[in-house]
């Protein structure tokens, strides 16, 4: 991603898990968003990251697959 726009397109390419309610998943996606303004900015993101939905942890990575936020802020292991 190259810019904030690219970033949303990125985002929103992924579909709502199913159960997880519109307004959970807005916050997500602004959540995301926020991740990669922070990194295409070069600020330091100082969330904590304690979310189960996978998609979350899809969205704050490059299409290479490396995250964009320090893993040391995920409050447990995306994988799971």
């Amino acid at each position: 991603m190259k810019n904030l726009a690219e970033a949303q397109r990125y985002i929103n390419s992924y579909p709502r898990p199913a159960g997880l309610n519109t307004h959970s998943w807005n916050a997500i996606k602004r959540l995301a968003l926020y991740a990669w303004d922070c990194h295409l900015k070069g600020r330091k993101f100082t969330h904590s990251i304690n979310f189960l939905c996978k998609e979350f942890y899809l969205m704050i990575r490059t299409p290479e697959g490396e995250y964009i936020v320090p893993e040391h802020h995920f409050s447990h292991d995306p994988s799971l």
